[in-house]
């Protein structure tokens, strides 16, 4: 019989570094993982698959996704990556010019275990890929573009970002001109629904001049935002791309499928579970530990009370019914505690409000902090819960998990407060206990 999603307790996922991950796949040190959820369990409403199709709200958005990606696991050229494939593979077919090829319909479920040569692959000659550096820059912008928070927040829930909100009260003069304008009246993913990534279309340069700059600026040895994908794997798609460059001008997206697959596993298993445990946390760190201490003293003042009253002033002075009086201390003192663990601050959690996340203090103009002109004590306080600005969770499945945590910390607290009651109740230092 399957438990009641509000009895499974959540457990925060576990911190996975990604360079020591991805590096220890590279060297066949270990493989891919056949799932991203390991031990813990991701919430199924919070899965990379509707981030990636844009059915999360802040701050759980595919945008929110990228900024994270982008000022704190520093590995964006992944989900640029990705984003930038779905949108080619998807042009591509609606153009028609590979009806027939259907590794292009492959699942992202693969992975790049598949791909195997049976002799040495020859050298290859990084001048059959060159590109104008005025089209690379293009094509970057275009990728940046897909994934904005104005080109895929359509439905209005998620804009304007708090990222911004929180720069414009900082530093009102703080505009998001910066930020890339939509395309107009962009087109659909194939079979899917509005909800899903926005299709851009290909450059007038030519899909062959963009693919170029996509293989100059991810896949090329030592290029300026090179994955960090096994050598064979990269070789193989570079091939496939020199051999079918002769015969077409737009090669099959098919050549670069097992890249897209193995860069699709590093984001699951890797930054999507990392991005799951920050992003779940309502609380700065200064704020967690603030309330947690809280809980902690709320603890230790609910034992010395009870013992208090039962040993002051002398054993067998007061009734048993004195160790109530600990009871609404080690609840909520338990519950803060139990909440905290789980990264969260508890009484943020009742009102289902969140301070900004690390990505959002950002500024995505120029890459640095919004609070970095604050020093010493004053940049300490100011990420504190009583002084820092508090914001709506806008996303309903993650409001409801900390509704879920909620209550499963206030369950725990009870639990431990009863246990707590009971024991010192029987205990031999009350009126009604103490021997004559």
């Amino acid at each position: 019989m399957r438990l009641p999603s509000w009895l499974t307790w959540y457990k925060k996922p576990e911190y996975r570094d990604i360079k020591e991950y991805a590096t220890e796949v590279r060297s066949g040190k270990r493989q891919l993982s056949p799932d991203g959820r390991g031990k813990t369990a991701i919430p199924s409403r919070l899965k990379l698959e509707r981030i990636l199709q844009n059915k999360t709200c802040s701050p759980m958005s595919l945008y929110d996704f990228y900024m994270y990606l982008k000022y704190i696991e520093f590995s964006a050229e992944n989900l640029e990556f990705y984003i930038w494939f779905k949108n080619y593979e998807t042009a591509y077919l609606k153009m028609g010019s590979d009806k027939d090829d259907n590794s292009v319909h492959s699942s992202p479920e693969s992975t790049s275990s598949e791909v195997h040569l049976a002799e040495k692959l020859p050298n290859i000659d990084v001048s059959d890929f060159s590109v104008d550096q005025e089209v690379a820059k293009d094509t970057i912008d275009r990728i940046t573009r897909m994934i904005s928070s104005e080109a895929l927040c359509t439905s209005g829930k998620c804009s304007p970002s708090v990222g911004q909100r929180v720069r414009s009260f900082i530093r009102p003069d703080a505009t998001t001109a910066a930020l890339p304008v939509p395309p107009p009246q962009p087109a659909r993913f194939p079979g899917t629904s509005s909800t899903h990534h926005d299709v851009s279309p290909l450059p007038a340069s030519g899909p062959r001049s963009e693919l170029n700059a996509i293989i100059e600026t991810f896949l090329l040895p030592g290029s300026e935002m090179e994955l960090n994908i096994p050598p064979l794997l990269r070789d193989t798609a570079l091939l496939g791309l020199r051999s079918s460059s002769s015969s077409s001008s737009s090669p099959s997206p098919a050549h670069l499928r097992p890249v897209a697959d193995h860069v699709y596993s590093l984001l699951r298993n890797c930054s999507h579970r990392n991005f799951v445990r920050l992003g779940v946390s309502n609380g700065t760190f200064e704020t967690v530990c603030v309330a947690t201490g809280l809980g902690i003293v709320l603890t230790l003042a609910g034992f010395l009370t009870v013992l208090l009253h039962a040993c002051v002033p002398h054993v067998g002075a007061h009734a048993r019914w004195n160790a109530f009086v600990s009871w609404p201390m080690w609840w909520l003192g338990v519950s803060l505690i139990l909440s905290g663990l789980r990264g969260s601050c508890f009484f943020l959690l009742l009102f289902s409000r969140r301070q900004p996340l690390p990505w959002e203090r950002f500024d995505d103009d120029g890459g640095s902090s919004v609070l970095s002109q604050r020093s010493g004590i004053v940049k300490v306080l100011s990420r504190l819960m009583i002084f820092d600005r508090k914001f709506k969770v806008q996303d309903e499945h993650l409001r409801r998990l900390q509704r879920k945590i909620v209550l499963q910390s206030l369950i725990g607290g009870a639990v431990f407060a009863n246990l707590a009651v009971l024991l010192f109740v029987f205990l031999p230092v009350w009126r009604e206990t103490v021997r004559a």
